[in-house]
């Protein structure tokens, strides 16, 4: 018996090739392609500059000598391994820190509490190496501390703060705020249901929390671990300022590539390579930890907050405000020291406006050039984030979207020191020159900082029902229209946040900004790093202008915690 298909009925390959037709005229499509090309060109095309230069011996032939090279020599598998275990350190003490301040905030009424929130998210938002500047002005061997000790005949446990522990002290204060909102996001979203039917059962409250609270807050505990022990894996200015001879890869990637001293763009870029892979497989690790253990709960009920007895709470309290204190003292140093005059780079208590006249005088450009490029940049990722973030959450175009959502995301994993690596590797030729033009780091900024524009934006597009542009349609309005006049103001509020976070992100870059800048074209970032690395430099004008680059971090930032207070970063 023979089976023949049907001829398909000429009405429905019509209707068929219609469709076709319209799909491929819709405008978003169109968008989606002209968005892969741009992020085909800035983030896979520098990455495989990388790659080729890895695998490419000095003649031009493929080969792997340089990885073996990697492996073998001790210059590079030692600051990879002090990379990986800082790294660890530092997520886990900023973990130990965090996760009990997150939980005593999301359950008992603690005074302050929006004050206390707002100086949490300000503090994710800090640059590393401001607290590394400041902590070395404190404790480095002749730092405030350090020296007053001396004169004073008090022991102090060490001589620096120059090293190892200084880079994991630095860092434990620079992260934890970052794994605190996460981790308080967490505990804010278990069901009280739950713990009642725990305690309904017998199950004392500690026992609770060890077997349920905290498993619920596993995905996000180790979200948080990632980010944090990224952040330091990825920094660049904190062991540049601070390792003390303890070397770091971001740094030997840095000495290998750009240093006057020694010069391998083969080398460095094989190195860059490690550390993707690492960077890759930390994520791995994370992603499989949040599956396993991904917790979906049905109820809506918000955790009630508590009162403390009086004694836990004066201790509750007090813990609190000398973590904050902690955490806050680089600020209190920079701007303080900024007030006071420096002499061959030797503090003198003697107060003077001097540093700031100084600045005005003969650093007023990097601060405009800074503004200026963050702007820029900062537009551009809005334009781009918006246009990504409405075709992955609703077009759902089959190759170009999943695409978009992946390598938008690219840049995040990427260190800054890899990622202007590629970026001088793709661009210092034909048929595009960019390096050495204001026009890189403005590019640099807009492609490494789309993610945080991106993923905002499209939370809250996750949140606009599409039947309220399916009924503007239905009406008559056109697709255009109906984006324009009903989900751009209803996502306004993301689109803002993640703008500001976006321009915070570029305007305190330094490890790709470091790399990529060139005369005259020096930002803030630059003029900090550059006089706090000198002996003898002016670090009054360095804390002057870190003064300013924090002014310009801080007001934006409460601005738009105090208009949209459930901002977390």
């Amino acid at each position: 018996m023979t089976v023949t298909e049907a001829p398909p009925r000429p009405g429905r390959t019509a209707a068929v090739k219609a469709a076709r037709s319209r799909s491929w005229r819709d405008p978003w499509r169109l968008a989606a392609l002209f968005a892969l090309l741009i992020l085909l060109i800035f983030i896979v095309y520098p990455q495989l500059w990388i790659v080729r230069s890895a695998f490419t011996s000095d003649d031009g032939a493929f080969t792997l000598a340089r990885f073996v090279a990697f492996v073998g020599d001790d210059t590079f598998t030692t600051p990879l391994v002090h990379s990986v275990v800082v790294s660890v350190a530092v997520g886990i003490g900023a973990a130990l820190i965090a996760v009990p301040f997150a939980f005593v905030m999301a359950r008992y009424r603690i005074p302050g509490r929006e004050g206390i929130l707002t100086m949490l998210t300000m503090a994710t938002t800090s640059p590393p190496f401001l607290g590394a500047y400041a902590w070395l002005l404190l404790l480095g061997s002749g730092g405030i501390i350090t020296k007053g000790a001396k004169e004073a005949g008090i022991p102090l446990p060490f001589d620096t703060i120059l090293g190892v522990g200084g880079i994991i002290w630095v860092g434990v204060w620079f992260t934890f705020a970052l794994i605190f909102l996460m981790v308080y996001d967490a505990f804010r979203a278990v069901d009280p249901a739950l713990e009642e039917a725990a305690a309904s059962v017998g199950s004392r409250p500690l026992r609770t929390h060890w077997k349920l609270t905290l498993p619920l807050a596993v995905p996000a505990i180790a979200t948080g671990l990632y980010l944090a022990s990224m952040r330091i894996f990825a920094d660049f200015g904190t062991p540049m300022l601070i390792g003390g001879g303890f070397q770091m890869l971001p740094v030997v990637v840095y000495q290998n590539f750009l240093s006057e001293v020694q010069t391998s763009t083969g080398t460095a870029a094989a190195a860059s390579v490690m550390m993707v892979l690492v960077s890759a497989a930390a994520l791995v690790v994370q992603r499989r930890i949040v599956s396993r253990r991904s917790f979906a709960v049905t109820g809506s009920k918000v955790q009630p907050l508590r009162e403390l007895r009086p004694v836990p709470r004066a201790f509750v309290l007090a813990g609190i405000w000398i973590t904050l204190l902690i955490s806050f003292v680089p600020h209190i140093v920079v701007v303080g020291t900024s007030f006071l005059r420096w002499q061959s780079g030797i503090l003198q208590w003697e107060p003077t406006m001097e540093n700031y006249s100084t600045l005005l005088a003969d650093s007023l450009q990097p601060i405009v050039l800074s503004f200026v490029f963050a702007g820029i940049a900062c537009l551009l990722a809005l334009v781009m984030g918006v246009v990504v973030a409405y075709i992955v959450a609703r077009k759902k175009f089959r190759i170009s979207a999943p695409l978009l959502n992946n390598l938008v995301m690219v840049p995040y994993i990427l260190p800054g020191t890899v990622f202007a690596i590629g970026f001088i590797l793709a661009f210092n030729h034909l048929p595009v020159i960019l390096t050495g033009t204001a026009l890189i780091l403005v590019v640099a900024y807009f492609i490494r900082r789309l993610p945080y524009v991106m993923k905002s934006i499209e939370t809250a597009l996750g949140q606009v029902h599409p039947s309220l542009e399916e009924a503007a349609m239905s009406v008559g309005a056109a697709p255009r229209r109906s984006f324009r006049d009903i989900v751009i103001p209803i996502i306004r509020p993301a689109v803002i946040s993640g703008g500001t976070v976006g321009f915070l992100q570029m305007i305190t870059e330094l490890s790709a900004t470091v790399m990529l800048y060139a005369v005259p074209w020096v930002t803030m970032t630059v003029v900090i790093f550059t006089n706090a690395m000198q002996p003898g430099s002016p670090f009054g004008v360095a804390s002057a202008m870190t003064t300013v680059l924090m002014v310009s971090i801080y007001i934006p930032l409460y601005l738009l915690r105090r208009k949209y207070r459930t901002l977390s970063f």
